[in-house]
């Protein structure tokens, strides 16, 4: 494609609200795509082309490279209004919206070399797991890196590396160069395809590598801080946990006169309490963070990550509630998503950013230690 016959960067009308009224219309058809989205282990072309067309990918863009540029909150409401019609689409997305990490630290008009168009899928690993040596302005990298979800329909790679020098720094290159290994057999989050994939001896332009610490070139609230992109995350249990209770509430409505036992009404309120306090929770937290960046303040360190993994765990236990409450046909993914919706959580939870390791972080932070993970 040639300069002349790229898409325009631009679409008239878009903002925030209207991506959002995009996005609920388009996760409201979702869960009749899931069925395959599981089968395939992969998200399929039309619903990937349904995700472009929602905007959400341009989310974390300045206006001038095409974006939207929503705050933390929005687009972590859009990660779980997706979610709630299939975890995994939700889950490729927010790592997609990780291309915001190269419209940090690359000059503008080496960004849009790299992504012409605003709305290419970005697989995105940024453990310095590549090793590369100097070559021809640019590195030699090698490497294999392990859990790249959306590798399989990525058209951009963002993965970390070791200089020669011995330092971290990431490299942006076309997906067409990795390498899949077949890796993701799991229990959850089956469609994100999430394999490993390398590269050997791929040259990568010194202009299309980066630092991780952000230049300070954009002073955005947006990108004041590293970690906005991982605050995203929190989005996926809470939609998942709302698609189980929906789900839940219509089997159990209509065996009402029927119920296997009488606590049976109380697991679903209490399903559907846990599920409310990690929302109220969430979106206090980032809304709190938002609103003290946007006034040049850094935010509390480790509680907007605390309320990312108090999602997880409340809403994976709000699920095994409905699970049990539902009975055996929670079994039958044919029938419903809760088999789904559970694995998937327990999947989900498993990531780095939501573990419960970022418990042990934060408590040590709070008891003036000085913990070095990102995700806090």
């Amino acid at each position: 494609m040639t300069a002349m016959e790229l898409p325009p960067r631009t679409e008239p009308g878009l903002t925030a609200a209207s991506v959002m009224d995009r996005v609920r219309a388009y996760a409201s058809g979702l869960p009749a795509s899931a069925p395959d989205i599981e089968r395939l282990g992969r998200i399929p072309g039309d619903v990937l082309d349904g995700l472009k067309a929602t905007g959400l990918l341009r989310a974390a863009l300045p206006p001038q490279l095409g974006g939207v540029e929503m705050t933390v909150p929005e687009i972590t409401r859009a990660v779980d209004l997706l979610a709630e019609g299939d975890a995994s689409v939700a889950w490729c997305a927010a790592v997609a919206l990780n291309a915001a990490l190269a419209v940090v630290s690359l000059p503008t008009e080496v960004f849009t070399e790299l992504f012409p168009d605003p709305d290419l899928i970005t697989a995105t690993v940024l453990p310095p797991a590549g090793r590369a040596v100097r070559r021809d302005g640019g590195y030699l990298l090698s490497g294999r890196w392990t859990v790249g979800s959306g590798i399989t329909h990525a058209d951009r790679v963002i993965a970390g590396f070791q200089t020669p020098e011995g330092t971290p720094r990431i490299a942006v290159f076309d997906a067409v160069h990795a390498r899949v290994l077949d890796t993701w057999h799991t229990t959850g989050l089956r469609g994100t395809g999430s394999h490993d994939f390398e590269v050997a001896d791929l040259l990568v332009p010194e202009r299309h590598t980066f630092a991780l610490a952000p230049t300070g070139t954009r002073q955005e609230p947006l990108h004041l801080r590293a970690d906005n992109l991982a605050l995203k995350m929190a989005g996926v249990p809470l939609g998942i946990g709302r698609s189980a209770l929906n789900t839940a509430r219509e089997i159990l409505t209509a065996r009402r006169s029927a119920l296997a036992w009488p606590g049976v009404p109380a697991d679903l309120a209490h399903a559907e309490a846990l599920i409310g306090a990690a929302d109220a929770y969430v979106y206090a937290t980032l809304e709190d963070a938002w609103a003290a960046q946007s006034a040049g303040l850094a935010p509390e360190r480790g509680t907007a990550a605390l309320a990312r993994q108090f999602a997880h765990r409340a809403c994976r236990e709000a699920v095994q509630l409905l699970y049990d409450a539902v009975g055996l046909c929670a079994v039958f993914t044919d029938c419903t998503p809760l088999d789904r919706c559970l694995r998937d959580l327990i999947t989900a939870g498993r990531h780095v950013a939501s573990s419960e390791k970022i418990l042990d972080g934060v408590g040590d932070l709070r008891l003036g230690g000085h913990p070095t993970s990102p995700f806090l």
